[in-house]
């Protein structure tokens, strides 16, 4: 008698919201580490011995998007057997360049602030070779975080459970994922809980799709970063200093642990949720729609 083979309708079925989010997780997740792991041990061929760097820097983004895109996209035709409209290629270089955009004006804009309130300074300037390591980082980091954040934890969740019970839950992972960051605090960590599980998710819920939130978060990430020099994470071309009380600067924790911040994303991440309560994109819980899940 031949095994029983569990349709990818039925796999959805058995494993359940908790069973998919961890099975997404780890088979993005753990690809994408396996892929960037072995870049780093061919670091010195693909940077042609050291001499062109840019070239790892290039194939380190390239190849974790791609992996990051085609694990999932996988994932979701095997065990969830539908369309990933989700990350659908119409009209999404408008979406992604529309949220780079609104990213690094949120940075923008708060570098701005602090710096007439005499809180941010510009101490020099590197090299723009800075620029393809902040590239490649946030530009991976931005698209893997997302499918697995928006894509997997949040959708899924928020087909059980609502979209306000899922943004809540959003934002303390969001919280918690950010904690261990250098220079942390109890309270930069809440700002960046309740900045990017809010905003990025607002963004996913406004258009069903991915690539609105990942502009804004590679946009975010970038600015502060590879621009302005006031991130947690490599040098930018701009080398600026923070000072001033902790909650208007952010302090060690880096801009985005600053109450401007805070205010800025708040705003935005309201109009993206009045416009997709016009648009019905809010979802009530499961049991409210006599569904057992919806899947978008």
């Amino acid at each position: 008698m031949n095994p029983r083979i569990v349709s990818g309708g039925r796999w959805k079925a058995i494993l359940g919201p908790l069973g998919r989010i961890l099975l997404a997780t780890i088979l993005v997740g753990g690809a994408v580490a396996v892929a960037q792991v072995t870049l780093k041990l061919l670091q010195g061929v693909l940077s042609l011995g050291g001499a062109v760097p840019a070239f790892y820097y290039l194939a380190y983004l390239v190849v974790s998007v791609l992996v990051a895109y085609f694990v999932y996209r996988a994932y979701v035709h095997l065990v969830e057997k539908r369309a990933v409209s989700e990350l659908s290629g119409r009209g999404a270089a408008g979406e992604l360049g529309l949220g780079t955009l609104i990213g690094f004006g949120l940075i923008a804009m708060t570098v701005v602030v602090l710096w007439v309130a005499g809180f941010y300074s510009v101490l020099g300037a590197n090299g723009l070779a800075v620029i393809f390591v902040s590239l490649a980082n946030d530009g991976a980091g931005a698209f893997v975080e997302e499918i697995i954040l928006r894509g997997v934890f949040f959708r899924i969740t928020e087909e059980r459970l609502g979209t306000w019970v899922a943004l809540a839950i959003s934002v303390v992972l969001f919280a918690l994922l950010h904690l261990a960051s250098p220079g942390a605090t109890v309270a930069s960590t809440i700002l960046v809980g309740i900045e990017g599980g809010i905003l990025l998710s607002a963004a996913y819920v406004f258009t069903r799709r991915l690539w609105l939130a990942i502009g804004i978060h590679f946009g975010w990430d970038f600015s502060q970063d590879g621009l302005f020099g006031v991130g947690s994470g490599s040098e930018g071309v701009l080398r600026g200093e923070l000072s001033g009380p902790g909650l208007l600067s952010g302090g060690n924790a880096g801009i985005e642990g600053s109450v401007i911040a805070l205010v800025l994303c708040l705003a935005v991440s309201a109009y993206l949720l009045v416009g997709a309560k016009q648009k019905g994109n809010l979802l009530g819980p499961a049991r409210t729609r006599g569904v057992q899940s919806t899947v978008r």
